[in-house]
């Protein structure tokens, strides 16, 4: 899927965010991650409990990747907690914020991670703010845009915004993405 940027922002509209993470997904399935879509009526169920640890200090993250009608573009919910389901607090995850990400964050493109509630689910979830999405990436694919290359848009952003918080997509992903865009238009 290419991008026309006529404009100096790009705004995601929905259905594009769906056909990006249709990609994604084929993606993911390709590599054997574990990516899922679920729609609201299926509703989200705990994945397969760890075996149990003697290390405490194992933390176990879940990730969701929801569209804001809002702000048009995707958003970065996230939870965290340890093997025994004690969840970790805010103060918490800012402190498993890696220092040179930290800075940043408390001046964008990010801006802030919150609290609050999960729309979908009713549940606290972490959130990286999205008020500077479109402005960040529309940079990323402007620069793109110029140099003829094509990209997902999902996995061009969750490569920006997921090692913030402790996510990182394999390599393969933006190989499988190089494999799929090349030559597209």
């Amino acid at each position: 899927m290419s991008l026309n940027l006529v404009d100096a922002d790009f705004f995601l509209e929905e259905n594009t965010f769906k056909q990006y993470c249709t990609e994604f997904l084929q993606y993911s399935q390709r590599i054997g991650d574990d990516w899922q879509w679920r729609s609201i009526k299926e509703g989200l169920e705990d994945s397969q409990e760890a075996g149990v640890s003697e290390v405490s200090e194992v933390i176990r993250y879940e990730y969701h990747v929801l569209y804001s009608c809002s702000y048009q573009a995707p958003v970065l919910y996230f939870r965290a907690g340890f093997l025994d389901g004690k969840p970790l607090t805010l103060d918490e995850i800012w402190k498993s914020v890696h220092e040179c990400y930290r800075d940043r964050l408390w001046q964008g493109p990010w801006d802030t991670i919150t609290q609050q509630e999960h729309p979908l689910l009713g549940q606290p979830f972490f959130v990286l703010h999205p008020c500077r999405t479109n402005e960040f990436m529309s940079s990323i694919l402007s620069n793109l845009h110029k140099q003829k290359k094509h990209t997902n848009y999902i996995i061009s952003w969750l490569s920006v915004v997921g090692p913030v918080v402790g996510l990182h997509l394999p390599l393969s992903y933006a190989e499988a993405n190089l494999d799929e865009t090349t030559g597209a238009d």
